[in-house]
Formats: C-alpha cells, structure tokens, sequence
C-alpha cells in the first residue's frame, strides 16, 4: 500500500504542477507540493472562461473521463461561488492510470 501511496503522490504532483503552469485554470484545493501528504491524487479545477461541463464534454469526446457538477458538495460549491456555474471539474487518479494518461489530460485541455 506504501507504493501505492507513492505512485499516486507521483502522479498528483506532476498533473497538479502542469495545472499550476496554465494560468486559464484554477485548482480547488491543495495546491501546495510541500503538502501532499494531506490530499489524495483527485483534483477539482475550473476554468473562468468554460464550465466545468463543458470542459468535461470536450474531455469525453477525446475518451478522457472525469466528473463535473458538485460531488454532493453543494453547500461548499454554493459558499466558493461555483454552484451557479455548474459546479467544478473533478480529475480523479488512481494507482493505475499513467503519465501519458495525464499528458493525454494536458494536450486535450491545452485545446480550449
């Protein structure tokens, strides 16, 4: 499980650095690599110029798949000031997904 954890801290830290050299996107969370250790590998974005189901379908049409709207987390949503744009996006990585799937994510987000 230690590996595991490991992998998936990896993989985090290199999409959520990628993210953090895209001005267009805003990450909902930890952002800090000097704390990974207190989040897992899921990370919400948004973008001011797109919704998050927009994104999502542009994703989707390129066989990339991720989530949109709140997670259930409406008062949260509600109180960033996210709700009324359909919430965020969510990008979740587990221990069997790759680099090149993440550089995958970042070309096809690069084309909005």
């Amino acid at each position: 499980m230690a590996a595991v954890q490991q992998y998936e801290s990896c993989l985090g830290r290199y999409l959520l650095e990628a993210l953090a050299a895209r001005p267009g996107f805003k990450i909902w969370g930890i952002a800090d690599l000097g704390r990974l250790d207190w989040r897992v590998p899921t990370i919400s974005i948004t973008r001011e110029d797109r919704t998050a189901q927009q994104i999502a379908e542009h994703l989707a049409r390129r066989h990339i798949y991720v989530w949109n709207g709140n997670m259930y987390a409406l008062g949260l949503s509600e109180r960033l000031g996210l709700e009324e744009r359909g919430g965020f996006l969510r990008i979740g990585l587990i221990h069997y997904n790759t680099f090149e799937e993440i550089d995958r994510l970042l070309e096809a987000l690069d084309e909005l």
